[in-house]
């Protein structure tokens, strides 16, 4: 297994925290986007093992862990150039597999419509979905709602991420890019139609390409990789092999 380098990285209006693997011989690069207000350090439960067969990349959002926050929009169409300036500075040459959990996957779907020459395969951990906030938050519990909605102070508000989801609308295909969608059906704060509209977005994602699966992990969360880190990395894992293989 390969050792991770910390770096502070200049991109140009701001320094952004990552830290990646020395480069193996193959390609591709794994890179990790984490769910809203994640740090990294999410990332720890599976990092080291699939450094073992990939090289990985995981960083800090502008605001997060030990990046700092400029005041410039925290909404996905600045995430995604963010990112790609990082993984330029610190010469991480596509292609990359992105791996998106929750607003994360919003942020790597749009980076892959937006540069697909770069980007070898995606995966989604139970992502955010473009109508999520319009059609499933209007059906939880007032409690529930009550949380949902509270959450956006800890990076961007309300308007920037509802602004990301309408950034991500207008893509409705990822054409025949390899396409792994992971859904945690462990979700209780969900009633029972809030979640048929969850599982609906899901399915919705997967049709997002010609070359997708849909896997549903029984005992997962909404923290897919937290709850079932094994068979996360098992699909990265398969989706580096056949990328290998071709």
């Amino acid at each position: 297994m390969n050792d991770f380098k910390e770096y502070s990285i200049d991109i140009g209006n701001q320094q952004l925290y990552c830290e990646y693997t020395d480069e193996l011989n193959s390609l591709p690069t794994i890179v990790f986007d984490s769910g809203y207000g994640w740090t990294k350090d999410n990332w720890d439960i599976i990092k080291n093992e699939i450094a073992y067969f990939s090289r990985v990349f995981i960083y800090d959002r502008a605001g997060l862990g030990k990046s700092k926050y400029t005041g410039d929009p925290r909404h996905s169409q600045r995430n995604v150039e963010n990112l790609r300036r990082l993984l330029k500075e610190a010469e991480i040459k596509p292609p990359y597999i992105l791996v998106g959990h929750s607003f994360g996957g919003v942020n790597v779907r749009l980076y892959t419509a937006t540069y697909p020459e770069e980007v070898a395969g995606l995966v989604l951990l139970d992502s955010c979905h473009e109508d999520q906030n319009k059609l499933m938050a209007p059906l939880f519990s007032s409690h529930t709602q009550d949380e949902y909605f509270s959450q956006f102070t800890v990076e961007g508000t309300l308007s920037e991420f509802e602004e990301s989801l309408e950034q991500v609308r207008k893509y409705n295909s990822l054409g025949n890019i390899p396409l792994i969608v992971i859904t945690g059906e462990n979700q209780p704060h969900h009633t029972s139609e809030s979640w048929a509209y969850w599982m609906m977005f899901q399915q919705d994602l997967a049709k997002l390409s010609t070359n997708s699966q849909h896997v549903i992990l029984e005992k997962a969360g909404h923290a897919v990789h937290l709850d079932s880190p094994k068979e996360i990395i098992h699909q990265i894992k398969k989706m580096v092999d056949t990328f290998q293989q071709s």
